[in-house]
């Protein structure tokens, strides 16, 4: 007996309308009996969650109080390596970037995609690049954007307890001044910097660092708190300490930068 016209071995596109129908109900089903069909990794997160609407109230004093544990470097760290296995793999040459004043902000950013999206990435050894905010622009430390919900910068430019935040006005439970939001925001700051002892040590090199600072104030963050803490670990042996000469700085140059905390270009 012939095979029938219409059997799957003589007309191909039944074979390929199957396929596709039951594709479509594999992609469905998740959907249909609730869930993803895509996990969210710590490593490589697809729902990367951001910093909250709502603003959460911590107690500054409290927040010092765990800021200034310097284990909580090593939660950076751990929260970096979640994101960033690299960074805790022998032989990553690791860098970890700094900014002080007016328009350095994206003068890290494009020294992050520099780093980690250029040929330094799957260079011998491997490049890998940080700052304080995250691994990237994108994948924030959680820690991060805990600091970012607690808007202690708004807080502490407060008046008579209270503070606007996205528009809308709250009393605030725990009024405080812009110098306690300097010191919450510095003692972070001073901690990420303590990151480079737990890199250092996992990749065998030491860390270097590359600080934007032009322009900067010599009684912010950057001088109160982050290097001092670079000078102790450039002492130590943990970390390479470069300043950028001017804003066009490449941090593949050797010639754009000073090197040394001694040498720092901020003055009191």
């Amino acid at each position: 007996m012939d095979p029938s016209r219409e059997s799957p071995k003589n007309n191909p596109w039944i074979l390929i309308l199957a396929g596709i129908l039951i594709l479509s109900c594999i992609i469905a089903a998740p959907i249909v009996f609730g869930g993803t069909s895509q996990a969210c990794s710590t490593a490589v997160c697809t729902c990367h969650p951001g910093p909250s609407l709502e603003p959460s109230f911590a107690n500054p004093a409290e927040k010092i109080k765990e800021l200034k544990d310097p284990d909580f470097s090593k939660k950076l760290y751990n929260e970096a390596v979640a994101y960033e296995p690299m960074l805790g793999t022998p032989g990553t040459q690791a860098h970890m970037s700094f900014w002080s004043g007016k328009g350095n902000h994206g003068n890290v950013l494009r020294l992050l995609d520099t780093v980690n999206e250029g040929p330094a990435a799957t260079a011998t050894p491997p490049n890998r690049a940080i700052w304080n905010e995250g691994v990237n622009a994108f994948y924030q430390y959680p820690s991060w954007v805990k600091i970012l919900d607690e808007h202690w910068y708004d807080r502490g430019s407060g008046a008579n307890g209270t503070v606007t935040i996205f528009g809308k006005t709250y009393q605030d439970p725990y009024p405080m001044t812009y110098e306690q939001a300097d010191a919450i925001v510095g003692e972070y700051s001073a901690r990420y910097a303590g990151m480079a002892e737990y890199i250092a040590k996992a990749t065998g090199k030491p860390v270097k660092v590359w600080c934007y600072i032009h322009g900067a104030k010599p009684n912010r963050v950057f001088s109160r708190f982050e290097e001092p803490a670079l000078k102790k670990l450039e002492e130590k042996g943990l970390v390479e300490v470069y300043y950028a000469k001017s804003v066009e700085a490449a941090w593949e140059n050797p010639d754009d930068w000073i090197r040394g905390t001694a040498n720092t270009p901020l003055t009191a």
